[in-house]
């Protein structure tokens, strides 16, 4: 299992003004996913640009953000969600006065990357692709555990599912494992205990991140007494296919 400590993870600057952590790929063990997590200073604007071999899921961690999807352009802010389909033109930009946090995912160990022209801009979200936070609201997974999922079919994804849970004191998340299919779980915010196969407490700190593995039993909890919060990123669609355990 690698786990990415956020004190492990290489920082790289994809443009000016941009820095990067480098959490998962397929140099770092993963043979299903790529995640990172992207910081863009104000004004700064990336280019517009398809993947050929996969789609991206983009989480807005904060920050006032632009996105530009399938030739729309229209405003975001933190907690909300876009998958940009494979081959579809896609951007973002950060519009506010500081800097602006995006989680990415691409259920790809080698996501490929080309320029695309820009088109004429009809203002406004899509109507596929795009999950605005204030529009949903979170269901309890398990006691004391609230979710959010974000991205699946229901918003056009081929094969990503993508969802945020908040843990409260004490909350745990059943062990399981998947079949066929690895899961990275990325602690956005607080402290969490991860189970690791034979493993049963596995402390993870915000900014870092394990990878599960197919077959391996998994789960976690929150043994703080502070609100936790955390990313379930899976390379398949929903539901994820899984197997609870003991």
């Amino acid at each position: 299992m690698p786990i990415r400590r956020r004190s492990h993870q290489p920082q790289v600057s994809p443009m000016p003004g941009t820095n990067m952590y480098d959490m998962m790929g397929g140099e770092h063990g993963s043979k299903m996913m790529t995640v990172g997590d992207l910081t863009l200073d104000p004004g700064v604007t990336s280019v517009y640009h398809i993947h050929p071999n996969t789609e991206e899921n983009i989480y807005v961690a904060s920050g006032e953000v632009e996105f530009r999807l399938d030739g729309h352009r229209f405003r975001a802010k933190a907690g909300d969600c876009i998958v940009a389909r494979r081959g579809l033109g896609h951007g973002l930009a950060n519009v506010g006065e500081t800097p602006a946090r995006f989680i990415v995912m691409y259920p790809s160990p080698s996501p490929e990357r080309e320029v695309a022209t820009e088109p004429e801009w009809i203002d406004g979200a899509p109507d596929v692709g795009v999950f605005f936070r204030d529009k949903v609201k979170p269901f309890e997974f398990m006691p004391g555990v609230s979710r959010y999922d974000m991205v699946g079919d229901f918003l056009g994804a081929e094969s990503s599912y993508f969802s945020e849970l908040t843990f409260n004191p004490g909350a745990i998340a059943p062990n399981h494992f998947h079949p066929a299919h690895e899961e990275s779980m990325f602690c956005i915010e607080g402290e969490l205990g991860a189970v690791y196969d034979k493993k049963d407490s596995i402390t993870l700190k915000a900014g870092d991140l394990f990878l599960c593995e197919p077959t391996i039993r998994h789960g976690i909890f929150n043994p703080t007494g502070k609100k936790s919060r955390l990313l379930a990123l899976h390379p398949v669609l929903n539901p994820p296919p899984r197997v609870d355990v003991e």
